[in-house]
């Protein structure tokens, strides 16, 4: 019986994590002491609210276009907030080269500076561009008027039984049940058929990534695991317009608390440790939380999408770095040069487009493989000096481990998430 409660306790330990920052507690401190200060403040958010005290408007991980589209592991928007108030200067450019869906590009733009963001991941750059773009109230509104007739014309195939569009890979015949799988066909069919603004068709193209694992019979975005799920027939069109709805709202929320003046963010597809798509010296600031070490695999968790968007992912496919695929197969010691050289490529492509003086905001987590501890703080602090920076302050608070098999790495001393500030020399 106590066995039956410790595993309900760990299912919703794991069913209420939204993104890595959001626990709070007491953070150690070391360095500046006022610049640590900040980052012990950003590290601190409340745990979400329970659904019955509240709905997304009373969480700051839900609040408008942070909420429209699941990605696993992002910055929760209250750190992202607080990192760019402290440490950057109002009108400054900061920049986020592992943008990810564009939490720290949608708080930096709410704070009147000037966002730039880049990822390896196309999947992200079309999900932040589109959470950045600041649309003006007709195109939010051809928006949804393009979703509407993109549901009816689904109803319509489905109300003719029509066939597929195209033949599926067994996978998706897996994911989905039939008529399901046969309704997502045609509202991707209908999405393709939209003539007229391009960005209409982009933002559509989102909501059908948004909803493609709602309506599946996938357990979670971050598991294959399957499970039978009652859908019902005209469901998933439904949802697309609701879900529609929701960007479009949320988008005009956006567009309320942005300062006038400031700029969608610029997005590009670009390899973090090579940043090809910007210049030299041209950014004030970088505040970003790079992949943990053998913690995730983007390219898995996003296959589903990438394919239904007709994504191109080989770079991300080649150029991924920490991805768990990769370090599964390295010893411990390897594992740790192979992150000292990722991390440390990443830093000098940043050491490139940084102005002189310029702060980088780091935030990464502790990680493990072959049952030993990587210590991001430590590897960190081995590669910083060797590509320009110099260390000025860290907050660290300590975080759950929900990896099992590697959950004895952290026997001696517990898993610890950081938030650490660099200074281009």
């Amino acid at each position: 019986r106590g066995g039956r409660r410790a595993a309900r306790t760990r299912a919703s330990a794991v069913k209420k994590r939204r993104s890595l920052t959001h626990v709070g507690g007491a953070a150690s401190t070391a360095g500046d002491p006022a610049v640590a200060g900040k980052l012990a403040e950003a590290l601190d958010v409340a745990p979400a609210p329970e659904p019955a005290a509240g709905g997304a408007e009373d969480d700051p991980d839900r609040l408008h276009v942070h909420g429209f589209h699941t990605y696993p592991a992002r910055m929760h928007p209250t750190t992202a907030a607080r990192l760019v108030r402290a440490l950057t200067a109002e009108r400054a450019t900061v920049l986020d080269p592992f943008c990810g869906s564009g939490t720290v590009l949608v708080e930096t733009m709410i704070a009147g500076r000037r966002a730039v963001g880049t990822d390896l991941n196309p999947l992200a750059v079309r999900l932040a561009r589109v959470k950045t773009a600041l649309y003006d109230p007709g195109t939010r509104e051809a928006i949804l008027g393009a979703a509407r007739g993109v549901a009816a014309f689904a109803d319509g195939r489905r109300e003719r039984r029509a066939g597929a569009t195209r033949r599926y890979p067994p996978e998706d015949v897996q994911t989905f049940d039939p008529h399901v799988l046969l309704e997502l066909d045609s509202i991707r069919a209908g999405i393709a058929e939209h003539r007229g603004d391009p960005r209409v068709q982009e933002a559509l193209g989102l909501v059908l990534s948004a909803i493609l694992v709602k309506v599946s019979r996938r357990t979670s975005d971050t598991s294959a695991t399957v499970a039978p799920r009652r859908i019902a027939a005209g469901f998933p069109a439904r949802l697309f317009v609701k879900k529609t709805d929701e960007l479009v709202r949320r988008l005009d929320d956006l567009a309320r608390l942005v300062p006038p003046g400031v700029p969608a963010a610029r997005v590009e597809l670009d390899d973090a440790t090579r940043l090809r798509s910007l210049g030299a010296a041209t950014v004030d600031a970088v505040i970003t939380s790079p992949p943990y070490a053998a913690t995730y695999d983007y390219l898995a968790h996003h296959a589903l999408r990438l394919r239904w968007l007709g994504l191109d992912a080989r770079g991300l496919s080649t150029g991924e770095i920490g991805a768990r695929r990769r370090y599964a197969e390295l010893d411990a010691q390897a594992a740790r040069e192979t992150w000292k050289r990722e991390l440390g490529t990443a830093l000098r492509a940043m050491a490139r487009v940084c102005r002189s003086g310029a702060r980088v905001a780091l935030v990464l987590g502790d990680s493990a493989v072959q049952g030993e501890a990587l210590r991001a703080d430590s590897i960190l602090a081995t590669v910083a000096d060797g590509a320009g920076f110099a260390f000025v302050a860290r907050a660290s608070q300590i975080r759950p481990h929900f990896h099992g098999p590697t959950v004895r790495a952290f026997d001696k001393a517990p898993r610890t998430e950081h938030a650490i500030v660099l200074q281009k020399r």
